[in-house]
C-alpha cells in the first residue's frame, strides 16, 4: 500500500470515528459545557475535512453517513463543500 493510500485510509477512519462520536445537536443544549464541547468537536472535524480535501479526497460521503441534516449546524460549518442534495445527485448519476 502506498503512503498516500495509507494516509487516505487512516484519515477516513479517523473522520468516521469523530463523526460517530459527535453530538450533532449540541447547539440546542441549555448546558454551556455541552455547547463548548460540541463546538470544539465541530472544529476538530472541520480540520479533518480540510486535511481530506488537501489530500484530494472528498469527505462528503463520510460526513453524510452521520450528519442528520435537519436541526444541526450547517454543513459548511464543518468545512463540507457539497450539500446533501449534491451528493445524492452525484450518486444518482453514478447509477445510470
Amino acid at each position: 500500500m502506498s503512503r498516500d493510500n495509507l494516509k487516505s485510509k487512516f484519515l477516513g477512519e479517523l473522520l468516521t470515528f469523530h463523526l460517530k462520536q459527535h453530538d450533532w445537536t449540541y447547539e440546542n443544549s441549555d448546558d454551556n459545557a455541552f455547547y463548548e464541547l460540541g463546538t470544539k468537536e465541530r472544529l476538530q472535524i472541520k480540520e479533518l475535512v480540510k486535511d481530506a480535501y488537501e489530500l484530494g479526497l472528498d469527505p462528503a460521503e463520510y460526513f453524510y453517513k452521520f450528519y442528520p441534516v435537519d436541526g444541526c449546524h450547517p454543513h459548511e460549518g464543518y468545512g463540507i463543500k457539497k450539500s446533501w442534495q449534491d451528493v445524492l445527485d452525484n450518486k444518482a448519476k453514478e447509477m445510470k
